[in-house]
Protein backbone atom coordinates (compact mmCIF):
# COMPACT_ATOMS: atom_id res chain seq x y z
CA UNK A 1 0.00 0.00 0.00
CA UNK A 2 1.05 3.58 -0.69
CA UNK A 3 0.30 5.87 2.25
CA UNK A 4 -0.87 9.24 0.94
CA UNK A 5 -0.94 12.57 2.71
CA UNK A 6 -2.73 15.59 1.23
CA UNK A 7 -2.12 19.26 1.89
CA UNK A 8 -5.31 21.35 1.75
CA UNK A 9 -8.96 20.38 1.79
CA UNK A 10 -10.22 22.37 -1.20
CA UNK A 11 -12.47 21.32 -4.06
CA UNK A 12 -9.72 19.84 -6.21
CA UNK A 13 -8.39 17.81 -3.27
CA UNK A 14 -11.85 16.35 -2.79
CA UNK A 15 -11.83 15.18 -6.40
CA UNK A 16 -8.31 13.78 -6.26
CA UNK A 17 -9.12 11.84 -3.09
CA UNK A 18 -12.25 10.36 -4.68
CA UNK A 19 -10.01 9.13 -7.51
CA UNK A 20 -7.50 7.75 -5.01
CA UNK A 21 -10.27 5.60 -3.59
CA UNK A 22 -10.47 3.94 -7.00
CA UNK A 23 -6.70 3.53 -7.27
CA UNK A 24 -5.32 0.08 -6.37
CA UNK A 25 -3.01 0.04 -3.33
CA UNK A 26 -3.75 3.64 -2.32
CA UNK A 27 -4.16 4.26 1.40
CA UNK A 28 -5.80 7.48 2.55
CA UNK A 29 -3.57 8.09 5.52
CA UNK A 30 -3.35 11.78 6.49
CA UNK A 31 -4.84 15.16 5.63
CA UNK A 32 -3.76 18.62 6.77
CA UNK A 33 -5.54 21.94 6.71
CA UNK A 34 -5.00 25.38 8.19
CA UNK A 35 -7.48 24.54 10.96
CA UNK A 36 -8.03 21.35 12.92
CA UNK A 37 -11.77 21.58 12.35
CA UNK A 38 -11.39 21.59 8.57
CA UNK A 39 -8.92 18.71 8.68
CA UNK A 40 -11.18 16.67 10.96
CA UNK A 41 -14.22 17.26 8.76
CA UNK A 42 -12.35 16.23 5.59
CA UNK A 43 -10.85 13.17 7.29
CA UNK A 44 -14.25 12.07 8.52
CA UNK A 45 -15.83 12.56 5.10
CA UNK A 46 -13.22 10.56 3.20
CA UNK A 47 -11.93 8.10 5.79
CA UNK A 48 -8.41 9.40 6.48
CA UNK A 49 -6.66 7.92 9.49
CA UNK A 50 -4.97 11.14 10.62
CA UNK A 51 -5.98 14.80 10.53
CA UNK A 52 -3.52 17.61 11.21
CA UNK A 53 -3.71 21.31 11.85
CA UNK A 54 -0.93 22.83 9.78
CA UNK A 55 1.07 21.31 6.95
CA UNK A 56 4.28 20.92 8.95
CA UNK A 57 2.53 18.50 11.31
CA UNK A 58 1.57 16.18 8.46
CA UNK A 59 5.04 16.30 6.94
CA UNK A 60 6.51 15.33 10.32
CA UNK A 61 4.48 12.11 10.34
CA UNK A 62 6.94 9.34 9.46
CA UNK A 63 4.16 7.11 8.12
CA UNK A 64 3.38 9.45 5.20
CA UNK A 65 5.09 8.21 2.02
CA UNK A 66 3.92 10.70 -0.59
CA UNK A 67 2.24 14.09 -0.35
CA UNK A 68 -0.27 15.54 -2.79
CA UNK A 69 0.00 19.35 -2.75
CA UNK A 70 -2.99 21.40 -3.82
CA UNK A 71 -2.44 24.71 -2.06
CA UNK A 72 -2.64 27.95 -4.09
CA UNK A 73 0.04 28.26 -6.79
CA UNK A 74 2.03 30.84 -4.85
CA UNK A 75 2.81 28.34 -2.08
CA UNK A 76 3.74 25.28 -4.16
CA UNK A 77 7.49 25.81 -4.07
CA UNK A 78 7.72 26.23 -0.29
CA UNK A 79 5.40 23.27 0.28
CA UNK A 80 7.36 21.05 -2.11
CA UNK A 81 10.70 21.91 -0.52
CA UNK A 82 9.30 21.28 2.95
CA UNK A 83 8.02 17.83 1.96
CA UNK A 84 11.19 16.82 0.13
CA UNK A 85 13.38 17.98 3.01
CA UNK A 86 11.34 15.70 5.27
CA UNK A 87 11.93 12.72 2.98
CA UNK A 88 8.49 12.61 1.32
CA UNK A 89 7.78 11.91 -2.33
CA UNK A 90 5.72 14.70 -3.91
CA UNK A 91 2.94 15.11 -6.45
CA UNK A 92 2.24 18.83 -6.82
CA UNK A 93 -0.74 20.30 -8.58
CA UNK A 94 0.15 22.30 -11.66
CA UNK A 95 2.05 24.52 -11.93
CA UNK A 96 4.91 23.00 -9.95
CA UNK A 97 6.09 26.54 -9.21
CA UNK A 98 5.50 30.04 -10.52
CA UNK A 99 8.85 30.67 -12.20
CA UNK A 100 11.83 28.76 -13.53
CA UNK A 101 14.05 29.61 -10.56
CA UNK A 102 11.59 28.02 -8.11
CA UNK A 103 11.10 25.04 -10.40
CA UNK A 104 14.86 24.48 -10.59
CA UNK A 105 15.09 24.59 -6.79
CA UNK A 106 12.38 21.95 -6.40
CA UNK A 107 13.93 19.64 -8.98
CA UNK A 108 17.40 20.03 -7.47
CA UNK A 109 16.10 19.14 -4.01
CA UNK A 110 14.27 16.06 -5.31
CA UNK A 111 17.44 14.82 -7.01
CA UNK A 112 19.51 15.59 -3.92
CA UNK A 113 17.15 13.56 -1.74
CA UNK A 114 16.57 10.88 -4.40
CA UNK A 115 12.81 11.36 -4.08
CA UNK A 116 10.00 11.23 -6.61
CA UNK A 117 8.66 14.60 -7.79
CA UNK A 118 6.11 15.34 -10.48
CA UNK A 119 4.01 18.26 -11.65
CA UNK A 120 0.40 17.14 -11.48
CA UNK A 121 -0.47 17.37 -15.17
CA UNK A 122 -3.22 14.79 -14.85
CA UNK A 123 -4.22 15.30 -18.51
CA UNK A 124 -0.96 13.68 -19.57
CA UNK A 125 -2.11 10.26 -18.36
CA UNK A 126 -5.61 10.16 -19.83
CA UNK A 127 -6.15 7.28 -22.30
CA UNK A 128 -7.00 9.80 -25.02
CA UNK A 129 -3.82 11.79 -24.42
CA UNK A 130 -1.68 8.67 -24.46
CA UNK A 131 -3.34 7.46 -27.66
CA UNK A 132 -2.81 10.79 -29.41
CA UNK A 133 0.82 10.92 -28.37
CA UNK A 134 1.39 7.40 -29.71
CA UNK A 135 -0.36 8.25 -32.99
CA UNK A 136 1.91 11.26 -33.49
CA UNK A 137 5.03 9.31 -32.54
CA UNK A 138 4.05 6.48 -34.88
CA UNK A 139 3.72 8.93 -37.78
CA UNK A 140 -0.03 8.59 -38.27
CA UNK A 141 -0.23 12.12 -39.71
CA UNK A 142 3.34 12.53 -40.87
CA UNK A 143 5.62 15.34 -39.73
CA UNK A 144 3.72 17.74 -37.44
CA UNK A 145 3.66 21.29 -38.82
CA UNK A 146 1.30 23.03 -36.39
CA UNK A 147 -0.65 22.69 -33.17
CA UNK A 148 -3.46 24.90 -31.92
CA UNK A 149 -4.74 24.44 -28.39
CA UNK A 150 -7.11 26.48 -26.26
CA UNK A 151 -8.83 26.51 -22.90
CA UNK A 152 -11.04 29.32 -21.68
CA UNK A 153 -14.29 30.14 -19.95
CA UNK A 154 -16.08 33.15 -18.54
CA UNK A 155 -15.09 33.92 -14.98
CA UNK A 156 -15.44 36.84 -12.57
CA UNK A 157 -13.76 37.61 -9.23
CA UNK A 158 -17.00 36.87 -7.41
CA UNK A 159 -16.94 33.33 -8.85
CA UNK A 160 -13.39 32.56 -7.71
CA UNK A 161 -11.39 35.43 -6.23
CA UNK A 162 -8.14 33.44 -6.20
CA UNK A 163 -7.95 33.54 -9.98
CA UNK A 164 -7.64 37.32 -9.96
CA UNK A 165 -5.20 37.85 -7.09
CA UNK A 166 -1.51 38.42 -7.96
CA UNK A 167 -0.43 37.45 -4.43
CA UNK A 168 -1.84 33.97 -5.12
CA UNK A 169 -0.30 33.77 -8.62
CA UNK A 170 -3.65 34.31 -10.26
CA UNK A 171 -4.34 34.81 -13.94
CA UNK A 172 -5.42 32.75 -16.93
CA UNK A 173 -1.88 31.76 -17.90
CA UNK A 174 -1.09 29.61 -14.86
CA UNK A 175 -4.61 28.44 -14.13
CA UNK A 176 -5.75 27.30 -17.59
CA UNK A 177 -3.02 28.21 -20.07
CA UNK A 178 -0.80 25.48 -18.72
CA UNK A 179 -3.11 22.85 -20.26
CA UNK A 180 -2.91 23.90 -23.92
CA UNK A 181 0.80 24.57 -23.35
CA UNK A 182 1.15 20.98 -22.14
CA UNK A 183 -0.38 19.63 -25.36
CA UNK A 184 1.95 21.75 -27.46
CA UNK A 185 5.00 20.74 -25.42
CA UNK A 186 4.06 17.06 -25.57
CA UNK A 187 3.80 17.10 -29.36
CA UNK A 188 6.48 19.59 -30.42
CA UNK A 189 8.80 20.00 -27.44
CA UNK A 190 10.35 23.29 -26.35
CA UNK A 191 9.99 26.20 -28.79
CA UNK A 192 12.91 28.33 -29.86
CA UNK A 193 10.82 31.50 -29.84
CA UNK A 194 7.63 32.63 -28.12
CA UNK A 195 5.54 35.73 -28.79
CA UNK A 196 2.65 36.61 -26.50
CA UNK A 197 -0.07 39.20 -26.00
CA UNK A 198 -2.64 39.52 -23.23
CA UNK A 199 -5.58 41.38 -21.78
CA UNK A 200 -4.81 42.40 -18.21
CA UNK A 201 -7.19 42.97 -15.31
CA UNK A 202 -7.25 45.92 -12.93
CA UNK A 203 -5.61 43.69 -10.32
CA UNK A 204 -2.64 43.12 -12.62
CA UNK A 205 -3.15 39.50 -13.76
CA UNK A 206 -4.00 38.31 -17.26
CA UNK A 207 -7.61 37.54 -18.08
CA UNK A 208 -6.70 36.37 -21.59
CA UNK A 209 -3.38 35.38 -23.15
CA UNK A 210 -2.59 34.25 -26.67
CA UNK A 211 0.92 33.02 -27.52
CA UNK A 212 2.66 31.76 -30.65
CA UNK A 213 5.46 29.21 -30.39
CA UNK A 214 8.02 28.84 -33.19
CA UNK A 215 10.37 25.90 -33.79
CA UNK A 216 13.63 25.50 -35.68
CA UNK A 217 12.13 22.80 -37.90
CA UNK A 218 9.48 25.22 -39.18
CA UNK A 219 6.63 24.02 -37.00
CA UNK A 220 4.44 26.55 -35.21
CA UNK A 221 1.90 26.40 -32.40
CA UNK A 222 -0.75 28.72 -31.04
CA UNK A 223 -1.87 28.69 -27.42
CA UNK A 224 -5.01 30.44 -26.19
CA UNK A 225 -6.27 30.79 -22.62
CA UNK A 226 -8.97 33.03 -21.25
CA UNK A 227 -11.27 33.99 -18.40
CA UNK A 228 -13.14 36.38 -20.71
CA UNK A 229 -15.23 33.83 -22.55
CA UNK A 230 -15.55 30.23 -23.64
CA UNK A 231 -12.95 29.31 -26.25
CA UNK A 232 -13.15 26.24 -28.50
CA UNK A 233 -11.40 24.23 -25.80
CA UNK A 234 -9.94 21.67 -28.17
CA UNK A 235 -6.62 20.68 -29.73
CA UNK A 236 -5.83 20.39 -33.43
CA UNK A 237 -2.56 18.75 -34.47
CA UNK A 238 -1.78 19.14 -38.16
CA UNK A 239 0.69 16.91 -39.98
CA UNK A 240 1.82 16.70 -43.57
CA UNK A 241 -0.51 13.77 -44.28
CA UNK A 242 -3.47 14.41 -41.98
CA UNK A 243 -4.63 15.93 -38.73
CA UNK A 244 -5.80 14.95 -35.25
CA UNK A 245 -8.59 16.77 -33.43
CA UNK A 246 -8.97 16.28 -29.68
CA UNK A 247 -12.45 17.20 -28.49
CA UNK A 248 -13.28 19.38 -25.50
CA UNK A 249 -12.54 19.67 -22.67
CA UNK A 250 -8.83 20.31 -23.20
CA UNK A 251 -7.90 19.32 -19.65
CA UNK A 252 -9.92 16.08 -19.55
CA UNK A 253 -10.63 14.76 -23.06
CA UNK A 254 -12.24 11.43 -23.87
CA UNK A 255 -12.60 11.64 -27.67
CA UNK A 256 -10.26 12.28 -30.59
CA UNK A 257 -10.38 11.82 -34.34
CA UNK A 258 -7.66 11.19 -36.91
CA UNK A 259 -8.21 12.26 -40.50
CA UNK A 260 -5.72 11.00 -43.08
CA UNK A 261 -5.69 11.01 -46.86
CA UNK A 262 -6.91 7.76 -48.35
CA UNK A 263 -5.29 8.18 -51.75
CA UNK A 264 -3.85 10.76 -54.10
CA UNK A 265 -7.34 12.27 -54.58
CA UNK A 266 -7.32 13.58 -51.01
CA UNK A 267 -8.75 17.11 -51.03
CA UNK A 268 -6.97 19.15 -48.31
CA UNK A 269 -9.34 22.10 -48.64
CA UNK A 270 -12.48 20.04 -48.14
CA UNK A 271 -10.73 17.80 -45.60
CA UNK A 272 -12.08 14.74 -47.33
CA UNK A 273 -10.23 11.64 -46.29
CA UNK A 274 -10.44 8.73 -43.96
CA UNK A 275 -11.58 9.80 -40.49
CA UNK A 276 -11.44 7.51 -37.48
CA UNK A 277 -13.02 8.69 -34.22
CA UNK A 278 -12.07 7.05 -30.93
CA UNK A 279 -13.76 7.50 -27.56
CA UNK A 280 -12.18 6.34 -24.31
CA UNK A 281 -14.91 7.15 -21.76
CA UNK A 282 -14.25 7.81 -18.12
CA UNK A 283 -16.18 6.20 -15.31
CA UNK A 284 -19.05 7.00 -15.44
CA UNK A 285 -18.90 7.09 -19.27
CA UNK A 286 -20.34 10.54 -19.76
CA UNK A 287 -19.48 14.13 -18.99
CA UNK A 288 -21.18 16.36 -16.50
CA UNK A 289 -20.30 16.32 -12.84
CA UNK A 290 -20.14 12.77 -11.56
CA UNK A 291 -21.57 12.21 -8.05
CA UNK A 292 -19.31 13.74 -5.43
CA UNK A 293 -16.89 15.39 -7.89
CA UNK A 294 -16.61 19.16 -8.21
CA UNK A 295 -15.07 19.41 -11.67
CA UNK A 296 -15.79 17.84 -15.03
CA UNK A 297 -13.57 14.87 -15.78
CA UNK A 298 -12.10 14.55 -12.29
CA UNK A 299 -12.67 10.80 -12.42
CA UNK A 300 -9.59 10.88 -14.65
CA UNK A 301 -7.32 11.67 -11.70
CA UNK A 302 -7.13 7.91 -11.24
CA UNK A 303 -4.79 7.61 -14.24
CA UNK A 304 -2.36 10.10 -12.73
CA UNK A 305 -2.48 8.34 -9.36
CA UNK A 306 -1.78 5.00 -11.00
CA UNK A 307 1.20 6.51 -12.83
CA UNK A 308 2.59 7.79 -9.51
CA UNK A 309 2.25 4.32 -8.01
CA UNK A 310 4.06 2.90 -11.04
CA UNK A 311 6.93 5.32 -10.47
CA UNK A 312 7.20 4.55 -6.77
CA UNK A 313 7.11 0.79 -7.42
CA UNK A 314 9.98 1.16 -9.89
CA UNK A 315 11.87 3.59 -7.63
CA UNK A 316 11.81 6.33 -10.27
CA UNK A 317 12.40 9.92 -9.15
CA UNK A 318 10.37 11.13 -12.14
CA UNK A 319 7.82 9.63 -14.51
CA UNK A 320 8.93 9.26 -18.13
CA UNK A 321 5.58 10.52 -19.40
CA UNK A 322 5.88 13.79 -17.44
CA UNK A 323 9.65 14.36 -17.10
CA UNK A 324 11.11 17.05 -14.88
CA UNK A 325 13.14 18.48 -17.76
CA UNK A 326 9.94 19.28 -19.62
CA UNK A 327 8.39 20.91 -16.56
CA UNK A 328 11.45 23.13 -16.22
CA UNK A 329 11.57 23.95 -19.94
CA UNK A 330 7.95 25.12 -19.93
CA UNK A 331 8.52 27.11 -16.73
CA UNK A 332 11.20 29.01 -18.64
CA UNK A 333 8.81 29.58 -21.55
CA UNK A 334 6.16 30.88 -19.15
CA UNK A 335 8.76 33.27 -17.70
CA UNK A 336 9.19 34.66 -21.21
CA UNK A 337 5.45 34.93 -21.73
CA UNK A 338 5.02 36.74 -18.42
CA UNK A 339 7.78 39.19 -19.28
CA UNK A 340 6.13 40.01 -22.60
CA UNK A 341 2.62 40.52 -21.24
CA UNK A 342 3.68 42.30 -18.04
CA UNK A 343 2.37 39.69 -15.61
CA UNK A 344 4.23 40.35 -12.37
CA UNK A 345 3.82 38.88 -8.92
CA UNK A 346 4.86 40.39 -5.56
CA UNK A 347 7.90 38.08 -5.25
CA UNK A 348 9.30 38.83 -8.72
CA UNK A 349 12.72 40.40 -8.86
CA UNK A 350 13.56 43.30 -11.18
Amino acid sequence: MVRWGVLSTGSIVNDFVLALKRTPDAELYAVASRTQAAADEFASKHGFQRAYEGYAALVADEQVEIVYIATPHAFHCDNILMCLEAGKHVLSEKPMAVNAQQTEACIAKAKEKNLFLMEGMWTRFFPTTRAVRKAVTDGAIGKVISVTASLGFKSEPEFNERLFLPELAGGALFDVGIYPAMWISMVLGTPQKVTAQAVMTASGVDSQTFATFEYDNGAMAHMQCSFNGCLQNEIVIVGETGFIKVSAPTQAPDTYSITTRQDEKFDPLLQRGKTVTVTTPLDPPHYGEAPGYNFVGSQGFVYEAMAVHEALKNKWIEHPEMPLAETLAMAKIFDQVRAQIGLRYPWDKD
